[in-house]
């Protein structure tokens, strides 16, 4: 059984983590999304979602690591950085779709996208910096999203946010109530993919 799930419709490209129910980040899992992170590179489809699957978790962090494995997994977590820049400079739009848990390496890889969608049950909670995965996430591209005091407050607190409030802070830019979410997430999706490709 693959780590992630890859499928294409309509030139939207999905990535769906797939170590149910936490979909939590594995050196085998990071090798996967970055494969697929990369040929998209070369595909460029008009859109690229990253989900997990099942409804408890979008991704609650990174799983246990033997030592030996670290030093791959740190550079596995570059690799995804850098092929969503090169993504991002190809405008190739990527949205997270949240549902459950984003957690720690689990929040970050939804911060490294340009829009995350959330389900009216998510729930997020960053890494500490010493926790961190992604280079430049908590001191790059999170604060683009919420602001310097705002992700500080965040890491120092080390408290745990609801969608709404995410929102609010603008981490998230569209919360969908759990018994419209399909319905509404697959219009969004056209209309985000359509508006890439005119």
């Amino acid at each position: 059984m693959p780590d992630i799930y890859i499928r294409q419709h309509n030139n939207i490209l999905w990535l769906i983590l797939n170590k149910h129910p936490h979909n939590m980040l594995t050196v085998g899992m990071l090798e996967q999304l970055v494969v697929a992170l990369q040929r998209a590179l070369h595909k460029s489809p008009s859109l690229i979602v990253i989900t997990g699957t099942g409804d408890e978790a979008f991704c609650s962090g990174v799983e246990l690591l033997a030592a030996e494995q670290r030093e791959t997994f740190t550079s596995l977590a570059t690799m995804v950085v850098d092929a969503i820049r090169g993504l991002r400079d190809k405008q190739v739009p990527i949205v997270a779709l949240v549902k459950g848990k984003a957690l720690g390496a689990g929040c970050e890889l939804a911060a490294l996208c340009d829009t995350i969608i959330a389900r009216d049950d998510a729930l997020f909670h960053l890494p500490t910096s010493a926790e961190s995965i992604f280079p430049d996430s908590l001191t790059v591209t999170l604060p683009a999203f919420i602001g310097r005091e705002a992700t500080a407050q965040l890491i120092q607190n080390a408290t745990a946010i609801d969608a709404y409030k995410a929102a609010h802070l603008g981490l998230v830019q569209q919360v969908i109530s759990t018994r419209r979410f399909t319905q509404d997430v697959e219009e969004l999706l056209v209309l985000l993919s359509l508006s890439r490709q005119s």
